[in-house]
């Protein structure tokens, strides 16, 4: 009887622990789990957020490469800017200079141009007056007169073919520039002559001038006709100065 109840109490001691242990197992096992479960998901949350976090970092480092670009692009045109603005500049400043350049040659051309005239002029002045002492120093006052009446009737020759239709009909006066004194039959020619060509009688004011040496000179409206001898001695030295020149 001991024995049997001994054994019934073993049996039942193994039946009881195996119990235990199986809860026990059971117990470790869904803790185990359950740890295993949560390190899981934290895994997976931490995995989210490294993504996350990843992709910030991306869109950081392609906002950075946007922004370096946009910078480097406004230095280049910056400095694209600046070259054509300093190229301008530089230009303005050549073009300043080559128009004052140009200012400064023009006025030294003119100056030297009315130079020129001036001492063109005084030459011509200078000839006419050398060619009345030369008549006056080498001629005697008969010969004289006769050159002047020479001078006076190639004037008329001209006259005679001169074109008058420039001559209008309001002109009504003449004026005869001649270096002395003209006979009064020279006169009525040059009046006869006038009067023929413009078909009308006009008054001729007859003006005494030295300077133009001999011959004459007659100023009808805007007509202009030049007989005299310092005109003569101007164009001869004129064509000899271009003959020089040209040599």
């Amino acid at each position: 009887m001991t024995w049997l109840m001994i054994l019934q109490f073993l049996i039942i001691q193994s039946v009881f622990f195996g119990i235990i242990i199986w809860i026990i197992k059971k117990v470790n096992f869904d803790s185990t789990q359950g740890a295993v479960n949560r390190l899981n998901k934290e895994t997976e949350d931490v995995r989210g957020k490294q993504k996350e976090l990843n992709e910030k970092i991306k869109e950081a480092n392609e906002e950075l490469a946007k922004r370096k670009k946009e910078a480097e692009d406004l230095v280049v045109k910056m400095k694209a800017e600046a070259e054509d603005k300093a190229k301008e500049e530089r230009e303005k400043l050549l073009n300043k200079a080559r128009a004052e350049s140009e200012q400064i040659l023009v006025k030294a051309q003119r100056s030297k141009d009315d130079m020129r005239k001036v001492v063109q002029k005084e030459t011509e002045m200078k000839m006419a007056e050398y060619t009345a002492q030369i008549l006056n120093s080498i001629f005697s006052a008969k010969t004289r007169d006769a050159l002047h009446e020479t001078l006076i009737l190639d004037f008329l020759e001209k006259l005679e073919k001169i074109d008058m239709s420039v001559v209008t009909q309001q002109v009504d006066s003449a004026e005869l520039i001649v270096n002395c004194t003209i006979p009064d039959k020279l006169k009525d020619k040059i009046n006869g002559v006038l009067k023929e060509r413009l078909k009308r009688a006009i008054n001729v004011k007859i003006t005494q001038d030295p300077a133009i040496v001999s011959g004459a000179i007659l100023k009808l409206g805007s007509l202009a006709l030049d007989g005299s001898l310092k005109k003569m001695v101007e164009e001869e030295g004129t064509a000899l100065k271009e003959k020089i020149e040209k040599s």
